[in-house]
């Protein structure tokens, strides 16, 4: 061990007997002087190898709903609600006129009636959800065309049935927004889908496209990028930029207003989930050093309430939902085929009239006890039961002097490693963060004796999977059960550039 990682263990290793909120943690690290060094990626990618969508069996039913969610496609929805809100943001601080209604005036007026004083952002925001509702409608309006062009040429021929949107086809991510809170509002959206049945086969089948969504954001930054043919793809069925805000920008001096197909207020709908990005943000599990043990308790914790969820008479038992076990229950609605296959075959319950929908954007007031901050969640990866309230509030002291007292003797219980290598963890995710946020290179560390074991496994997994055969290649069984990789004798030169003769 070097001499700066022994500093920095001496000096975290003496706070067994501290709040863990108190902690002092580590705060300096080296940064990388060359591409060659170990460059520090944030979110592991890993967690996101499992984002893909189930396949449907011939009867168009999820051949086994134990895949979805899974960690993965948590871990997915956490870094789409980063892109949201940073829409958001780009959008409150977006510069642009609001047009007025036309007004009375004695001396009419051939300037335009565009009012010059300041536009609030949540005025901002509201332009842009409007314009972004109008531009679902017309995506929404033409997405046969979407799913048959998928249909042939994604989906090698395969039926509009079967189908499910990869990078290419992902519309913008304004418009992503709005159908993200229109799938959400489960009755009416099985109600769009059953009165789009004819003519657009499938649609009810589609699940919210996880994998393409972690295809096309940069996890570093958390910026959502259309790919090239995906931004075309939406020009051509509406005849706008895919970029929202250029739109804005320099809108068409004319457009059509589309009919309307939604039967709900889309720009309330996505309204109603402003609280639960706030809340993710504030949480940022997206970047903590215990993302998969945050993730996998609150899978465990979902399993053994969604049975009752997707019930209506028992949605009132909700109320105490920890954010962990909302955002799996969020996830698992966005394949509205496997959570209307638990609801009763389609007799899902309506979510504007129970608490549920209460329930998912509740106050912190009804929130959950215990704190789920970056420190506590990390001690829980070592810890599991590990237990501290939130943040002292005036009707909480008194539970939390009594709790106090068992929350130290659950550290107590932690080995001086432990604690050592919880608390550099966090210093350093810390630190990472505001770099991050500061624009700075980002800081560095060796590899932790986790990260080691993980990468050895994984080493091991490959090793037992063996070499695949490549290109003009093919495994041949001998006769003692062994594989031999052969190369064929009559191999095209061509072939490895896509061509054939």
């Amino acid at each position: 061990m070097s001499m700066f990682r022994r500093d920095r263990s001496r000096s975290s290793g003496a706070q067994a007997d501290i709040d863990p909120h108190d902690w002092s943690l580590p705060s300096s690290y080296t940064t990388p002087q060359s591409k060659g060094t170990c460059q520090t990626i944030i979110p592991d990618p890993h967690v996101f190898s499992n984002a893909g969508i189930p396949r449907l069996s011939d009867a168009y039913v999820p051949r086994s709903t134990l895949q979805y969610p899974d960690v993965s496609h948590a871990a997915a929805h956490l870094a789409l609600l980063e892109c949201f809100r940073s829409l958001r943001l780009n959008a409150t601080a977006f510069d642009v006129p609001v047009e007025l209604p036309p007004q009375y005036v004695e001396k009419p007026s051939l300037a335009r009636n565009v009012r010059r004083d300041p536009v609030t952002q949540r005025e901002r925001w509201d332009l842009l959800l409007r314009l972004a509702v109008t531009r679902f409608g017309v995506w929404w309006s033409q997405i046969h065309l979407v799913l048959t062009h998928a249909a042939a040429y994604a989906n090698h021929g395969g039926s509009t049935k079967q189908v499910q949107l990869t990078e290419s086809y992902l519309p913008p991510l304004d418009v992503l927004l709005v159908w993200y809170a229109f799938m959400l509002d489960s009755s009416s959206y099985a109600a769009a889908c059953r009165a789009r049945e004819n003519d657009v086969p499938g649609l009810a089948n589609l699940c919210f496209p996880w994998k393409a969504v972690c295809a096309v954001i940069d996890m570093d930054t958390m910026v959502f990028k259309l790919p090239r043919g995906a931004q075309t793809l939406f020009h051509t069925l509406s005849g706008q930029t895919a970029d929202i805000l250029t739109y804005l920008s320099d809108p068409p001096a004319y457009t059509e207003e589309p009919s309307p197909l939604l039967p709900v207020d889309m720009v309330a709908e996505v309204k109603k989930h402003e609280p639960f990005l706030d809340e993710a943000q504030n949480l940022l599990w997206i970047r903590s050093p215990a993302l998969r043990g945050s993730l996998e308790r609150a899978s465990a914790e979902f399993e053994n309430a969604k049975a009752q969820l997707a019930c209506d008479t028992n949605a009132d038992h909700a109320v105490e939902l920890s954010f962990g076990v909302r955002l799996f229950w969020r996830t698992f609605r966005l394949f509205p085929l496997v959570y209307e296959a638990l609801a009763g075959h389609g007799n899902a319950p309506d979510y504007h009239g129970n608490k549920l929908a209460d329930t998912l954007n509740k106050t912190p007031s009804e929130a959950p006890s215990d704190c789920i901050c970056w420190t506590c969640e990390r001690i829980r990866d070592d810890l599991p039961r590990f237990s501290r309230p939130w943040a002292a509030t005036p009707q909480k002291i008194s539970s939390q002097k009594q709790s106090s007292e068992g929350m130290m003797q659950q550290i107590s219980s932690l080995s001086a490693r432990q604690l050592r290598q919880i608390q550099d963890d966090l210093g350093f995710y810390r630190a990472v963060e505001k770099a991050r946020s500061s624009g700075l290179p980002l800081p560095s560390r060796p590899p932790t004796d986790a990260e080691k074991h993980k990468e050895r496994l994984a080493k091991e997994r490959q090793k037992e999977v063996g070499y695949r055969p490549g290109i003009n290649e093919y495994a041949e069984v001998q006769a003692d059960g062994s594989t031999k990789i052969k190369r064929s004798k009559h191999a095209n030169a061509w072939a490895g550039l896509g061509w054939g003769l």
